[in-house]
């Protein structure tokens, strides 16, 4: 059996190499401790949690257990108000600013001193050591970093020395992690801000200003009826409010259905739903994100007297997708003709009384019955009207 010096050693270099991989929390946290079982250290567990910057989670975990079972976690933001995190030792240790605590939770004095401790006894943990190691500067009431947990089953603890090894290795686990961590939190930025696929171009390389390809998509557009007229009565903080709530109905069916918003628009958004083999099943797919979102805008009439309808345009052709703006400031979307139409059709709506419009060339391609002909249009700026479909009910 090796001893834990050299594992010490060898895992410390296998570090290096994991943190230059940017390999993932649950990749580190297995490779650790199985090399430290293979010591014969009496680990049964490893919870590592860092923190994160996402709009939505506050913080991502994993859980190791012997013979390379990995669990993950995800923490929301609200959660930071949950009874169980306000008396958790993680609170704790963060508020004090205390970087290691041990506790032998076997003994019942300590095993009532946190809650979670309690469960643990439960599942057979007597030893926890856990480290805190921060990324940059403590903040006031927070800490961006992560926090360590080592634990065991075995009746008597961890030995002294077994300690020794876990307190000189957590800060180079620590470090393998964190340029994982940076690598997730801007995906995880990239793609809540310009979305996914976007992020993964800009990731990839896709950066230089006029980088952009030919697409066949099929454009949406979708805009809040009245939303001028709102934002005049009502103050700021609830005008926001309202679009949030605008936004989490008409979002959801865009993704869900295979589209990307790519754009907000003020009180709309532009999304594209990319062709890339049948073009009738990506009509019929806007046409439902479409359907579902005015559906579920409308929805909102009947809990909010300031709700307000939604129409939408569908168009399909040929842009440009990619990398537009000037060295200081980019951007990715969808630019050309398609574009521009599906803004013309969508602004119709009110005018023809329906919440759906669609061109002549989604009608065909989709072959969908729930989009009816309701003859040709002059659109602004288009030499010729064009053929416009509607789904829905006429206002």
């Amino acid at each position: 059996m090796p001893t834990a010096g050299t594992v010490l050693e060898a895992l410390k270099g296998r570090l290096i190499d994991l943190a230059l991989e940017r390999a993932e929390m649950d990749v580190i946290v297995n490779e650790v401790g199985e090399a430290l079982r293979a010591t014969g250290m009496p680990l049964d567990a490893i919870r590592l949690t860092a923190r994160t910057l996402h709009p939505a989670i506050d913080a991502i975990g994993v859980t190791w257990q012997p013979g390379g079972t990995i669990t993950g976690d995800v923490f929301g933001h609200q959660q930071q108000q949950s009874e169980n995190w306000q008396r958790s030792p993680l609170l704790h240790m963060i508020s004090n600013r205390q970087s290691r605590m041990r506790r032998r939770i076997s003994d019942d004095r300590v095993a009532d001193e946190f809650p979670v401790f309690q469960d643990l006894r439960h599942e057979g943990v007597t030893d926890y050591l856990a480290h805190l190691m921060a990324f940059g500067n403590w903040g006031p009431n927070t800490v961006d970093g992560l926090i360590v947990r080592w634990m065991s089953k075995r009746t008597d603890g961890f030995p002294e020395d077994d300690i020794a090894v876990l307190d000189g290795i957590a800060r180079p686990v620590a470090a393998a992690v964190l340029p994982g961590i940076q690598r997730q939190i801007a995906r995880n930025l990239l793609e809540a801000y310009v979305g996914a696929r976007s992020g993964r171009r800009v990731l990839e390389g896709a950066i230089q200003p006029g980088d952009d390809v030919a697409i066949e998509a099929v454009i949406l557009i979708a805009d809040l009826a009245g939303f001028t007229a709102a934002s005049d009565r009502l103050p700021g903080d609830q005008l926001t409010a309202l679009l949030d709530r605008h936004f989490e109905a008409m979002l959801p069916p865009i993704d869900r259905h295979g589209g990307e918003v790519l754009a907000f628009l003020g009180d709309g958004v532009l999304a594209a739903f990319e062709i890339s083999g049948d073009a009738g099943a990506q009509c019929r797919a806007a046409l439902d994100a479409a359907v579902e979102a005015v559906a579920g805008v409308a929805a909102l009439a009947a809990l909010d007297e300031n709700a307000l309808p939604l129409d939408i345009a569908l168009h399909m052709g040929t842009v440009r997708y990619g990398n537009v703006g000037a060295a200081g400031r980019q951007a990715f979307t969808v630019i050309g003709p398609a574009v521009n139409i599906a803004s013309r059709i969508e602004a119709l709506c009110g005018h023809l009384g329906y919440p759906i419009l669609a061109s002549e060339a989604v009608a065909q391609a989709s072959g969908d019955s729930r989009l009816t002909p309701i003859g040709a249009h002059p659109l602004r700026g288009v030499a010729q009207p064009i053929a416009l479909y509607a789904a829905g009910v006429k206002s």
